[in-house]
Formats: C-alpha cells, structure tokens, sequence
C-alpha cells in the first residue's frame, strides 16, 4: 500500500483534467465540438477521453519515477474471496439503488448496449478505479489514516460525477467508500474495480428489464 509517487504527482495529474476539461470547452465555443458534447457527449469522444486520461496517469508515473505502474497502483489479481465479495457487493448496491429509485416513482436511465460496455463496464471503472483507490486513496491513507482517506476520496469520487441531487451524492458516496475499503481490504485495486463493474451492470440490466 506504500505509495511512491506524491501529493505533488496527484496535483499535477487533476491540473491535466482540468486543463483537458477547459480544452473540451474552448472545442465547444469555436464550434470544433457540437454544443451536445458536453452535456451528452458520443460515444468517441468519452472513449478517447477516457483513453487520454488513463495513459496519462500511467506514462505521468513512468516518467517521473521509472518505476513499474500497473501492479503498484493495485492492479493484481484478488483472492477468490474478496472476487467473490466484489461481485456481490456491486449487485446488493446495484439493487439497492435500483429499489430506491422505483421508490422514489423515478425512472432508470436507458443507455445503449455499446456505450455500456465501453464506458461503464470496462474504461470507466478501470480509470477511475485507478485514479481514486489506486492512485490517490493509497496516498491519503499514508497522512490521513483509512477511514478518513476512505471518506475523503468517496466525496470526491462523487463530486467528480457532479451529482445532480442529494440523492445521487449519496449514492455515489456511499458505493465510493466500499470501493475504497475493499482496496484497503483486498489490497487490490481489481477487487474495487469489479465491484464497480458488477454494481454497473446490475443497474444496466434494471433499467433494461
């Protein structure tokens, strides 16, 4: 869990998002980006998003520290035992959100099955699996202590959705902090990223049927 890159390689990867965040903006405004792309942006320009952000977390670390990044960051096989508690978690919380909503006489979002299994069965969680419980979450824990570097990267893990309302806050702080004790648990960041995927596609398969 000992990390070896630093608070300063976290600040400067979350400047790369924002600076990213401002180009898509400025594509927007001179019209290179159609005025949907941020609000429902296609299918391409996540992934390449996604794919943009992911390398640069990885060749950011290469670069700076010529160390290895893939195992460090968490990305090792799991026991079979939090395998199994990662799939299981994500469907109860999967479930759970599912019941809240029809209780609330909300509807699920539909999305199609591609973007699903491009962005939120696989890029999405293993990118932002990497950046909050392999990259930053270790980091925190080292000044702050776990639970409160649990708490802190579940806030920002949902802020970083912009929530709509308290609900949606909830939700994703709430997924956000097992996410991170199954890191610190597992010692893996492919346990979280499971979970994560399950819980993903149980809300897909809900919304569908």
């Amino acid at each position: 869990m000992e990390p070896y890159w630093s608070y300063e390689d976290i600040g400067i990867y979350f400047s790369v998002l924002v600076l990213l965040g401002a180009v898509v903006r400025i594509a927007v405004r001179i019209h290179w980006l159609g005025s949907s792309a941020l609000v429902t942006p296609r299918l391409g320009l996540q992934t390449s998003v996604i794919v943009f952000l992911s390398l640069t977390l990885y060749l950011m670390l290469k670069w700076r520290h010529r160390r290895p990044v893939v195992i460090p960051l968490g990305w090792v096989l799991p026991s079979g035992r939090y395998v199994a508690i990662g799939v299981v978690s994500g469907i109860i919380a999967a479930l759970a959100i599912a019941y809240v909503t029809h209780f609330r006489h909300e509807v699920m979002p539909s999305t199609p099955t591609i973007d699903f299994l491009v962005l939120g069965f696989f890029l999405g969680p293993i990118l932002e699996e990497s950046v909050f419980r392999g990259c930053l979450l270790p980091v925190l824990a080292r000044t702050l202590g776990s639970t409160a570097s649990v708490v802190a990267t579940a806030v920002l893990f949902s802020a970083f959705h912009a929530p709509a309302d308290v609900t949606h806050w909830v939700w994703f702080g709430v997924t956000g902090v097992v996410y991170g004790w199954l890191r610190l648990f597992s010692h893996t960041t492919t346990a979280a990223a499971l979970m994560h995927a399950t819980c993903n596609l149980t809300l897909f398969l809900a919304a569908k049927f």
